[in-house]
């Protein structure tokens, strides 16, 4: 998908991480697809009540859409601060085409424990399924809103003896014939999670490993 064939008006997530800044975060409208060449624009970004302009300042930037529940995913954006139609926006920049990311195609580690979602100022316990290095999955008890969008969720990991943090976006709700209602997201990026996912595999594989020995 090229990024000019988003809609005008829908919602869109761009994540950037700047060098010595904590990564930030952008739910926001395209405004106007009818710029020349790859990008689309949307409001102008603000940090703390100051229009960002990026400069030549490093950054890296994606920027997600949801069509039919699935996450298309703009890696590798260029953000720009521009004037256009005397209107000021940001464009971003799209240098490859949007990948349908399918969160099944990639390897998934169970983890089974109790957890926190926090959405909004609301917190609910949980109980996380399993995760891979796009997205996670987690089951309440039945949920009769329709409020959950982006969330964070918070679980020790009683194997690996750790505390683990995810962000992500609701993607997919299904409501269960048992009255729970269970909820699969499309995971922000974090640079740690490969690394974390694999040693938990490797952990659960040993026990195994043994018993066969």
């Amino acid at each position: 998908m090229y990024i000019y064939e988003l809609e005008k008006d829908e919602i869109v997530t761009l994540t950037i991480k700047m060098k010595e800044r904590e990564k930030m975060e952008w739910k926001c409208p395209v405004l106007d697809t009818s710029v020349k060449g790859r990008c689309v624009l949307i409001p102008p970004l603000k940090y703390e009540d100051k229009v960002l302009t990026f400069g030549s300042e490093g950054i890296i930037a994606e920027l997600v859409a949801v069509r039919d529940g699935k996450p298309i995913v703009f890696k590798g954006c260029h953000v720009q601060y521009i004037k256009f139609k005397d209107q000021k926006y940001h464009a971003i920049i799209a240098k490859e085409n949007g990948v349908n990311l399918n969160r099944r195609s990639h390897f998934r580690v169970p983890i089974d424990e109790y957890c926190y979602v926090n959405h909004g100022k609301a917190t609910i316990d949980a109980y996380i399924l399993d995760m891979s290095s796009t997205g996670f999955s987690f089951i309440v008890g039945h949920y009769d809103n329709n409020d959950m969008d982006y969330i964070k969720l918070v679980y020790t990991d009683t194997l690996m003896d750790m505390d683990i943090s995810v962000m992500g976006r609701v993607v997919r709700r299904v409501d269960r014939e048992d009255g729970k209602t269970l909820f699969g997201c499309y995971m922000i990026p974090r640079q740690d999670i490969d690394k974390y996912i694999t040693a938990r595999q490797r952990k659960i594989m040993k026990p195994k490993d043994r018993d066969e020995n």
